[in-house]
């Protein structure tokens, strides 16, 4: 039986004919890679594009988020495990096809000039999100006034392959869940690599670097969790890394843990992020050069969410929770107080 690799993220399966990958929606048939997900999604959700979250990419924007099956991560604190922790088979082969000018049309129809993709690992489904991407754009000449746009919200762990498959994505909130392989580990989000083969982790920050080169606006995330990865020099790497290669403006999410949504029984056992950790985590950001750093902490109640102008120091955007109440922005994103280029697309 002819063995195929799957170079769609950084796993690259070795697949045997009939089989599947780690991620259970890409199968070995006949020699060819073939996407199960291709014409399949659980569905469609609007949400402002602040939730995703993007601060600096088209606030304000209510975007279309869809999302399908399947993850080549096992994280013990998926929010989406129902759906992420490998693909349900039979809900698959159960569910109507639906193509992507039918998506596109859909979503132009109810106005909304945006789309993301999100919930599952959206790199598992490239080739559909890539053409979902561009029939939506082709329908451009319909919005008056506004030119519309598709995001990721993605674990990172894409390939050159991948991205350069994503001309018609314009923006992606990368989830870098730590600085290390052990902390990758910790999370369960690395299991079963193949034999001989290092961990992913390494190349995770090299391909955000070649996304930025392609012209894809970056927003990155971490998720604090209690003993997991809140090790104060590992985020001092981190963060000094996202001041190094991706510039100082880059946009970086802290979020509370909250242990009722893992479904990992041991991370249900963890504490909520303390706040004076997300304060410490923030700190830290600050001084390693970070000039745009949030803080999203719910149970808490503490936010850090109004942007800054780096140069100025006046707010350049408001915001009331993930609405932005008051912009003070030209539409050649400069600040309307100093002039300053900020690195937001309005």
């Amino acid at each position: 039986m002819k063995k195929t690799r799957c170079f769609i993220c950084q796993r690259q399966c070795l697949i045997d004919e009939g089989r599947l990958g780690f991620c259970q929606t890409r199968k070995n048939i006949a020699g060819k890679i073939v996407s199960l997900l291709y014409g399949k999604i659980t569905g469609i959700q609007i949400d402002p594009i602040e939730k995703k979250p993007f601060y600096h990419f088209k606030p304000g924007s209510l975007v279309a988020t869809i999302g399908s099956f399947g993850c080549n991560f096992r994280c013990k604190q998926c929010l989406n495990y129902q759906t992420t922790w490998g693909a349900n088979l039979q809900l698959l082969k159960n569910l109507p096809k639906i193509s992507p000018k039918q998506i596109a049309q859909e979503i132009t129809a109810s106005g909304y000039a945006g789309i993301a993709f999100s919930y599952n690992e959206p790199v598992l489904w490239v080739e559909f999100a890539a053409d979902i991407a561009t029939q939506f754009k082709i329908q451009n000449s319909k919005f008056k006034n506004k030119k519309r746009f598709a995001v990721f919200v993605t674990n990172g762990s894409w390939t050159k392959k991948t991205i350069d498959m994503l001309s018609a994505i314009d923006a992606a909130n990368i989830d870098l869940k730590g600085f290390s392989e052990k902390t990758y580990k910790k999370m369960g989000a690395l299991p079963r690599l193949p034999a001989g083969k290092a961990g992913l982790f390494g190349k995770i920050p090299q391909m955000a670097v070649y996304a930025q080169k392609k012209k894809i606006f970056l927003e990155m995330t971490t998720l604090l969790i209690p003993t997991i990865n809140d090790n104060w020099d590992e985020l001092k790497k981190m963060t000094n890394f996202i001041v190094q290669h991706l510039g100082p403006n880059t946009p970086w999410h802290l979020s509370e843990f909250d242990p009722n949504l893992a479904p990992d029984k041991e991370f249900q056992k963890l504490p909520f992020t303390p706040i004076e950790n997300l304060q410490k985590a923030f700190e830290i950001g600050r001084s390693q050069g970070l000039n745009h750093v949030y803080v999203w902490a719910p149970q808490n109640r503490f936010f850090i969410s109004d942007t800054l102008c780096p140069k100025c120091k006046n707010t350049v955007i408001k915001r009331d929770g993930w609405t932005p109440t008051e912009i003070f922005i030209n539409q050649n994103s400069t600040c309307r107080f100093c002039g300053y280029k900020l690195n937001v697309i309005l």
